[in-house]
């Protein structure tokens, strides 16, 4: 009975050492071993919680990534192609309240942006068009009163 004990945890000791992530990020490209890696990676809190998980494709940040706050909760949402930023970031505050929306398209500012304060009233309204600012910016005050505007 004590050998299949110590069968069984060595066994699972094995397969917890090769299923573990060990990828080193050199210069922006994630790798595994020598090889640029492919697929989800994960980094933990010293607590053993999420940090944060993204998609890689051939050591590039590719796909979504998400960020957790060290009590648990999400903190932004970005995404990537090729390792540019592309598409919408969200951030949230610890209370779970979006505070900012971004656009980017091919790594430069791209669509709409907006700024929230921590109970979730508009403060900023801004737009870029391949990383120019644009159209009408707009900030409001605490009321949600159009207090300034101005066109680019």
């Amino acid at each position: 009975m004590k050998k299949i004990s110590l069968l069984a945890s060595f066994l699972l000791l094995f397969a917890l050492y090769t299923n573990s992530q060990n990828i080193q990020e050199v210069d922006g490209v994630y790798y595994a071993d020598s090889t640029p890696y492919t697929g989800q990676y994960t980094t933990h809190f010293d607590n053993g919680d999420t940090k944060m998980q993204m998609d890689l494709k051939d050591g590039l940040k590719d796909g979504t990534v998400h960020i957790y706050f060290k009590n648990g909760q999400l903190n932004e949402i970005r995404k990537y192609k090729k390792n540019k930023m592309n598409g919408t970031w969200i951030t949230y505050n610890e209370s779970k309240q979006k505070v900012a929306l971004a656009s980017y398209k091919n790594g430069v500012k791209h669509g709409k942006w907006m700024i929230w304060d921590d109970n979730g009233k508009l403060i900023y309204q801004m737009k870029y068009h391949k990383g120019e600012k644009v159209g009408t910016w707009k900030k409001f005050d605490e009321a949600g009163q159009l207090i300034s505007e101005r066109t680019f």
